[in-house]
């Protein structure tokens, strides 16, 4: 049996780790919701990655002038990944089930894998198409096991549905569209830039939010979610996220996302005591063994 090559182990543990901090921050978003707006949460948590980023980006490399026309492209990417789908998903949230979102955002891989084709920036084998097919199939086991599976019971829940179908297309453009400028600047640069482009337009819809909400009365708990949702899973994740785009590909580095659903149950279970059904461990399989068709060597 074909394995992925051993220089690139490396590189799909990263990817595992930036699955498995997004599958946990999500259940530590949900349980944050609780006490504070979705929107302040956003806002703040996209200011301090901005923060860490920036941080990091002074210290490792300082900063450098950058041609126009890679500034425009930049800037694109920012609206594209930060902007339009913080603002895309956070919008159908508030409109259509957990559920459907998820299911939906699971479509990721599929976008990422056409639109590199499509570019001809990548060749997508028959190999990947099948491992991307099954790790969505997994998810969609998941979201059926606990929910009965996608539900369009009204007008505003479809709405909804399409803000998230337009925040995964989002994220896949921006996921096939780093790699040229990946080329040219360490994931790190293109990181920091695209958000600094990005946040702007994030605060338009987060900043009456975080206006409006008592900090002093936010607890400690919230507190740690929001610092480990932005250092993490946002300013972390995002440098790891691009250093794998620039490596193997962004369509074998975008079915890493069909893991985190299945981290979320995992960490569910363990922090929240919600239920693990058989068909979720079953869906959880087929999810890995998408991935790891994903990922064998050509």
């Amino acid at each position: 049996m074909q394995t992925p090559a051993p220089k690139l182990f490396p590189v799909y543990l990263m990817l595992l780790f930036v699955a498995v901090v997004w599958g946990a921050n999500l259940v530590l978003m949900k349980i944050t919701f609780g006490v504070m707006s979705p929107l302040a949460f956003n806002g703040v948590r996209m200011a301090l990655a901005l923060a860490v980023l920036l941080g990091f980006l002074l210290i490792r490399e300082g900063w450098q002038p950058i041609p126009m026309n890679d500034a425009l492209k930049l800037a694109g990417l920012g609206l594209v990944g930060n902007a339009a789908f913080q603002v895309f998903i956070i919008s159908g949230l508030n409109l259509t089930r957990p559920e459907n979102a998820a299911l939906i955002q699971a479509t990721i891989p599929v976008w990422a894998a056409l639109l590199a084709g499509l570019a001809g920036w990548e060749k997508i084998t028959p190999r990947l198409w099948t491992g991307i097919i099954l790790s969505f199939a997994g998810v969609a086991l998941v979201i059926y096991s606990t929910s009965g599976g996608l539900s369009l019971d009204s007008g505003s829940a479809i709405l909804g549905d399409l803000l998230v179908l337009a925040s995964a297309i989002s994220w896949a453009i921006y996921t096939v569209s780093s790699k040229d400028l990946l080329q040219r600047y360490s994931p790190l640069r293109v990181s920091t830039l695209a958000l600094c482009a990005g946040l702007p337009v994030i605060w338009i819809f987060t900043l009456p939010a975080v206006f409006s909400t008592h900090w002093d009365e936010v607890p400690l708990g919230a507190w740690g979610s929001i610092i480990f949702s932005g250092t993490f899973s946002i300013a972390i994740n995002y440098i790891l996220w691009s250093t794998a785009v620039l490596k193997v590909g962004a369509a074998r580095t975008a079915v890493f996302q069909n893991i985190s659903p299945v981290i979320t149950f995992i960490t569910a279970y363990f922090v929240i005591q919600e239920p693990i059904f058989l068909l979720q461990l079953a869906g959880g399989v087929v999810v890995l063994l998408g991935v790891w068709i994903t990922i064998r060597q050509r």
